[in-house]
Formats: C-alpha cells, structure tokens, sequence
C-alpha cells in the first residue's frame, strides 16, 4: 500500500486519500461544465458557479464525512483533539460527507437563482467520479477494509496502511514482513461499482437530455443505495456500527467469508435502503406521462 503517493523536496509527504480525493474533484468539473451549459447557465456565471460547485464539494466532503465520524467514534477524538484536522491518520464517513455537499449545493442552488433539484442532478449525475478516486484512495491508504477472504485470493495490506496500525484485521508475520491475512478489497468493489454508476448516469444524460429536477439525483440514490448496500456485506471493520448483527455461515462460505461474519445489518446499509426508497419515490414523482396519440 502506499498511503503516502510521493514526499516533496522540503520533506512534506503528501497523502494519497487527500490528494484523489481533490484530482477526483477537478476530473469531474469538464463534464459538469459541459452539463451546465446544456442548461443554460449563462457563460458569464458558469465559472464561478463550477468554482463554488467544486469547492462544497471539497469542503464539505471533508467536514461533514468528519463530522459524522466523530459522532460515531467519540472517543478517539477526545483522547486526542489533533485527530479533528488531521487527513490520514483516522476516518471520514461517506453518507456525512454526502450531507454536508448536498446541504451547499442549496445554498449554491439559491445564490445562481437555480432550481436546488437541477443543481442536484448536474452535481450527483458525475459525483461518483471523484467518489471513485476516493475509494481508490482508501484502497492505497488502507482504509474502508473488507472481511477476510477464506478463498485466499484477497489482497494483503502493509504495516503501514491503516487497517493494521487500527488492528483492524488479523496479521501474519512482523517487522517490514508484517501483513495482514488476505482482506476482500472493498475499496475496489465500490470503486469498480461507481465506475459503472457513472457510465450508465452518462449514458442516460446524453440520450435523454435535460430531464424534469431530481430525475438524476433520483437515479443517483437508487444506484449508489444499491451498490453500497452490497458492498457492506463484505466490509470487515466494524466502526460503522451495527444496528444488530445477523449471520448466515453457508452464504458467507459461498461469498468467502468467515462464518461468523456478519452480513447485516449494518448502520451504512440503513442509510443505503433509505437511499433506494428515496431515490424510487423521487424516479416514481419525476416520471413522465406517457404520450397519447390521437
């Protein structure tokens, strides 16, 4: 793993999780800039409503995912306070990072006089992109770890990546030999899912156009409540928390994972149904008559 990607010259490490995260960022601005002028956001106010777009983003993908992860994990914050600001040396939750956007694209949404559904659509329809660079990031940092893989075709993670400095998983070896046991790479999972998740958003935007507010964010909710409704089944720290934990050994066998390991219900997969069911209600709320000949 390489939690650090490169050190520059006066010896400042730069992080991989951090710095994907603002790369993911910046590769989704063309197609976003592309999907405002399609609607009609004039020139003149089209970069700087991508700046502000890009910067809730930034922002808020930070404070809110920290926030949400100090609520589930108190304690680590108050034993040491430094962790509050840091970027790599503990974690951040999606779903608050999530919030957090959504709640700045409203104000965005109200400062360009735009409908908040249209700022939804244009901002989740290409979300998954810099979400994808994340994951990939948690992959090289060693974060957002999956169950152990009883197949041993999953992937060992260093002495240095966070899954082992957390005691997170069950270790073989020791010194600079120091790995884990074979992890299911969760991180890739949803990386690869929210790939697909944005090649299919693309699609659809191209071929249907510019459709009624919320149809996109809609379609947003029900596909990323889905993937990461399954992509939990395999998650192996515990973190997250469970709202109660149901086993099933011979479908853990059949997914090769332990046993004991549980497969729901955790408080992500919570919130990723709730997702779907709101994203199914605003796709139900959205459609189209169909038209009627005479």
């Amino acid at each position: 793993m390489h939690p650090h990607l490169f050190t520059l010259p006066w010896g400042t490490e730069v992080n991989a999780y951090g710095t994907l995260i603002m790369i993911g960022g910046l590769l989704c601005l063309p197609m976003t800039a592309w999907d405002a002028r399609k609607r009609g956001i004039p020139r003149e106010r089209r970069l700087s409503f991508l700046v502000d777009l890009w910067l809730v983003i930034v922002v808020g993908a930070f404070f809110g995912g920290r926030l949400l992860h100090v609520l589930t994990v108190p304690g680590v914050y108050a034993e040491d306070p430094t962790k509050l600001i840091a970027v790599d040396s503990t974690g951040f939750v999606f779903f608050g990072s999530l919030l957090a956007v959504a709640g700045g694209w409203i104000w965005v949404a109200r400062r360009y006089g735009l409908n908040v559904g249209s700022v939804w659509d244009m901002g989740l329809t290409w979300l998954p992109l810099g979400h994808a660079a994340g994951r990939f990031g948690c992959f090289l940092a060693g974060c957002c770890w999956g169950g152990v893989h009883t197949g041993g075709r999953g992937l060992r993670f260093g002495p240095d990546s966070l899954v082992v400095l957390t005691s997170g998983a069950p270790v073989v070896g020791g010194g600079d030999t120091l790995t884990t046991l074979p992890l299911h790479p969760t991180q890739l999972y949803e990386a690869f899912g929210l790939l697909a998740l944005l090649g299919m958003a693309w699609a659809i935007r191209v071929r249907r156009g510019v459709e009624p507010p919320w149809r996109m964010a809609s379609r947003y909710a029900v596909g990323y409540g889905v993937l990461r409704a399954l992509v939990e089944v395999f998650r192996g720290d515990a973190s997250r928390g469970f709202l109660f934990e149901f086993t099933a050994p011979a479908l853990s066998r059949a997914l090769s994972l332990p046993p004991a390991h549980p497969l729901l219900l955790s408080i992500s997969q919570i919130t990723a149904l709730g997702m779907i069911a709101l994203g199914a209600w605003g796709l139900w709320k959205t459609r189209q008559a169909p038209d009627i000949e005479a």
